[in-house]
């Protein structure tokens, strides 16, 4: 009978680990196939293309972000103790320390890609003062 007991508790503890590598398994495909929404808008986190603006009848930069990706304009909560409130930087053409001004001031028709880029790869780009993150317009040549 302690045989027969102890092959029905491995069966059910083989069981248990079979259901609890199953829902790690399915855990991590879920994660995997998050669609990354949450992370800066909810229109999705791709760039911002020249056929979406098209779509819009915004008339600058600034009003297309705003409108397509207004999770680009706040600075992600990475705050140190040397910079407590965090910049989104803005660079135009590959120009480093452009505004929002400019942003503001860039017709909508010279603009054929607007994108985002994290804190890590501006700094690494362009140089320090984008510690959150910096948006990367691309203009029409």
């Amino acid at each position: 009978m302690t045989q027969r007991f102890a092959t029905r508790r491995t069966r059910l503890m083989n069981a248990a680990l079979l259901a609890a590598a199953a829902l790690l398994t399915l855990g991590a495909g879920a994660s995997c196939a998050s669609s990354g929404e949450d992370s800066l808008s909810t229109r999705g986190s791709g760039d911002i293309t020249r056929e979406e603006l098209e779509a819009t009848s915004v008339n600058d930069a600034m009003e297309a972000v705003s409108l397509l990706r207004p999770r680009w304009l706040r600075a992600r909560p990475t705050r140190t103790p040397n910079d407590p409130e965090p910049v989104v930087g803005v660079v135009i053409d590959n120009m480093a320390r452009a505004t929002r001004s400019d942003l503001a001031a860039l017709p909508i028709g010279q603009v054929e890609r607007i994108s985002f880029m994290s804190a890590a790869d501006a700094t690494i780009r362009f140089g320090t003062g984008y510690t959150g993150g910096a948006i990367v317009v691309t203009t029409r040549k």
